[in-house]
C-alpha cells in the first residue's frame, strides 16, 4: 500500500526540482508566481504523502505521545 506513496512522493520532489531549475533561469512575475504556488503544491502532496507513508509503518502498540 504504502509503495505507491513512496513513488509518488519521488515523482513529486522530480517535479519539485524541475520547477527550482526552472525559476533559476530569468523569469517574468506571472511566471515566478504561478511556479511558486505550484512548488507550494507539490510540497503539500509531499508532506501528504510522508503523513500516509509514516501512518501505515507505525506499529500496532506504538504510543504516538511518548
Amino acid at each position: 500500500m504504502t509503495l505507491e506513496y513512496h513513488f509518488k512522493k519521488a515523482f513529486c520532489e522530480q517535479e519539485a526540482e524541475k520547477f527550482i531549475d526552472y525559476l533559476c533561469e530569468p523569469r517574468t512575475r506571472s511566471e515566478v508566481y504561478a511556479a511558486v504556488e505550484k512548488l507550494a503544491l507539490i510540497h503539500l502532496e509531499i508532506k501528504n504523502c510522508e503523513d500516509i507513508i509514516y501512518q501505515h509503518n507505525i506499529p500496532e502498540f506504538d504510543d504516538p505521545l511518548n
